[in-house]
Order: structure tokens, then sequence, then C-alpha cells
């Protein structure tokens, strides 16, 4: 499995030296049950799937190695309703995020044609982009057909 993210523990272990920390197998553990999620977690939502597989990791440790591999560049944070979410963006295409107001989800898209339409308006206005979060809010079609939509 760790083969899988030779990239990131490369990047994670040069952010960690700057920093003067060590690995160890209580982060790596953290580390890698994020890296293997497809999902945007939250701290709670990683912090139960590496208790599955050690309960004596405690949450600071989780939250601290989400930090940590958001400040090296292998994690992105997205702040809903109060609540910061997690992705890993090494070696992924950007996307947006379509998310619904009602359940909380979250559906990642990409559009060359709105990508193309940002960076024609920069020009246009003499302005460098230099990244961005696109996010879009509404109604999911479960909760539409459930009547969260009314709302």
């Amino acid at each position: 499995m760790q083969r899988a993210f030779d990239d990131e523990i490369q990047i994670l272990e040069a952010h960690l030296k700057l920093q003067g920390l060590n690995r160890s197998s209580r982060r790596d553990l953290v580390v890698f049950t994020f890296l293997s999620s497809n999902k945007h977690l939250s701290v709670d939502d990683l912090y139960a799937l590496v208790r599955r597989k050690s309960p004596a990791i405690g949450r600071t440790t989780v939250y601290r190695t989400l930090k940590l591999l958001e400040n090296a560049g292998l994690a992105q944070a997205l702040a809903l309703k109060g609540e910061t979410r997690f992705e890993h963006v090494l070696n992924r295409r950007h996307h947006d995020h379509f998310i619904c107001n009602g359940c909380g989800a979250i559906f990642e898209f990409s559009s060359d044609e709105i990508e193309a339409l940002q960076e024609e308006e920069a020009r246009r206005i003499g302005f460098r982009i230099d990244g961005h979060k696109h996010q879009i809010f509404g109604q999911c079609g479960k909760c539409l057909g459930s009547g969260g939509g009314a709302r």
C-alpha cells in the first residue's frame, strides 16, 4: 500500500524535516488512511476511520496530521457550514464542487469551458490567477426528491 503513495511520502518527509518533526507509526497510519480515501473527510470522519485500525490514536493526532498534510500541499481544506473537510490533491486534476445545502453531499466536477472563461476574464481585467476554489451550493437530486428543495 505504501508504494502507491511514494510521491506524497517524499513531499511529507521533506516538510516534516523543515518543521523539525519525524515520521511516526501513528502519523503514518493517519496519512495512509487519509490518502486511501476518495472522500472529502472531516477530522471526525478520519478519526473514526483511524480508530477502527488503532483505537489508541487520539483526535489531536488526526487533526495535527491533517494540518501537516495541508501545509505540505498534499491536502486541501473545504470549509462547509462551519465544518472543514479535507481532500487529497497531489497528482489530481483540478476540479470544483457542487455542495448540497440539504444533506451536505459533495459532487466533484471539471469543466474546461469554465476554466477558459475564468482565464479569459482574468486577462481582460489584467489579473493573474494563482489558484481558486469554485464551490456551488444548492440541492442535490436526492434532497429535491424528498422535498428538501422546498426549504
